[in-house]
């Protein structure tokens, strides 16, 4: 962690929004680069944030505009959730197992899946590890959150920006 990162309040932006079951789930900028940081796999991630929307001893006991930690017991992965209404969360940052979440806090089993990472994914989060190193959390959370419009695009909108890509170089 840099120096300025300590004075500064972290870079925060909603990437992608999402619905699981009842939940309307806010994917924060800064939750994603620290998952990448702190080397997290992001089926760890999206399995923790599953059960918590899915059981309802959970995101549902966190009183609103509060938040709370969701800890995988499997993992020590902990995923932090802020309770915005009544049927929606921020997931506003991730820590690693080696790294202790302070309460309050929801320890539970989560449930493995047997998903894989996809190659191109992984590529891609060793890249961004690799500028979170050189350039910090917050500057690569500024530059995702550029990204955001991208993420929500709908399959034509999707191709017809891989077009301007491709000719761009």
């Amino acid at each position: 962690m840099r120096a300025s990162e300590f004075i500064t309040e972290a870079h925060h932006s909603i990437l992608k929004t999402m619905t699981i079951g009842k939940w309307r789930v806010l994917i924060d900028s800064h939750a994603v680069v620290s998952m990448t940081a702190r080397n997290v796999s992001p089926i760890d991630f999206s399995n923790i944030i599953t059960y918590a929307c899915i059981y309802p001893d959970v995101a549902a006991t966190i009183p609103l505009g509060k938040g709370a930690y969701v800890q995988d017991i499997n993992t020590m992965v902990s995923v932090y959730l802020h309770r915005l209404s009544e049927n929606e969360i921020r997931v506003e940052t991730v820590l690693g197992p080696d790294m202790k979440p302070k309460p309050p806090l929801f320890r539970r089993s989560v449930p493995n899946t047997n998903r894989k990472v996809d190659a191109k994914f992984q590529q891609g989060q060793a890249k961004m590890a690799q500028d979170i190193q050189q350039q910090g959390r917050d500057a690569i959370s500024q530059k995702i959150s550029v990204l955001a419009p991208v993420l929500s695009m709908n399959r034509a909108d999707r191709r017809a920006f891989d077009r301007s890509i491709k000719r761009k170089k």
